[in-house]
């Protein structure tokens, strides 16, 4: 089984899972996904020489093929030059798209911020994307399999470039999700975020052994629970 392919197990569980009766939980909604062309969430930035930092929110309509088909700024940044590069960086992206809730593309509306910054003295742009309403993502979550969560990750680490799919939405609303059934206490929330990604890995790796289970109640919940510390051993070795 090792040396099978992620998405060549997944198909399997998917499948399985479909044959022992339950009808299985859906792999979309999802929104569209940037895909990041070298790998690196800091992209470097050809740009006139802006003397402050920028954060500019743009809506992003993307097609079913993932192209961008327009955009729209939301909310100036102040500057109209800043607003017009912002702007036209979106319009050269290329994003995986949206799933409907049977799996298949189609067109959708993204709602980002392009973040312009120097890193050292290079210039570089960060996008950040934002989620879709929690209420209705967090259902998804609790309906997922593995197998619909693994084809997301491999998704977007094959066909996206992310490397670190930690803090993309399904993995994001997971640990939101998580925090707020068990509670997480506002003491070991800093801690909770700090080794995220290594408890995201965890449970992929947990889920690629459990394809037919519950994503988040048969294999997230019980992977994390016991990994925090207690908020008293938190608080006794802050500074």
């Amino acid at each position: 089984m090792k040396h099978l392919t992620r998405s060549v197990i997944a198909l399997f569980g998917y499948v399985s899972f479909l044959a022992a009766g339950p009808a299985a939980a859906q792999v979309g909604p999802v929104q569209p996904v940037l895909v990041l062309p070298t790998g690196n969430s800091e992209i470097p930035h050809n740009r006139p020489n802006f003397h402050n930092d920028y954060s500019v929110p743009i809506d992003v309509f993307v097609d079913a093929r993932g192209r961008v088909t327009n955009v729209v700024v939301t909310q100036s940044s102040g500057n109209v030059d800043v607003d017009g590069v912002a702007a036209s960086f979106m319009r050269e992206r290329t994003f995986l798209p949206a799933v409907d809730d049977r799996g298949e593309a189609m067109d959708a509306l993204v709602r980002v911020t392009v973040n312009m910054f120097t890193r050292g003295s290079k210039k570089v742009v960060r996008v950040t994307t934002k989620p879709p309403p929690v209420a209705l993502e967090m259902d998804r979550v609790q309906r997922m399999t593995c197998a619909d969560f693994l084809w997301e990750v491999e998704r977007m680490q094959k066909d996206a470039n992310i490397k670190d799919t930690s803090f993309e939405q399904t993995p994001y609303m997971s640990a939101l999700l998580y925090k707020q059934t068990r509670n997480v206490p506002i003491e070991v929330e800093d801690k909770f975020w700090d080794v995220w990604d290594d408890l995201h890995e965890k449970v992929v790796n947990r889920c690629e052994k459990q394809q037919t289970r519950l994503y988040f109640t048969d294999v997230l919940v019980p992977a994390l629970d016991g990994t925090l510390p207690a908020p008293e051993t938190v608080t006794a070795s802050s500074p």
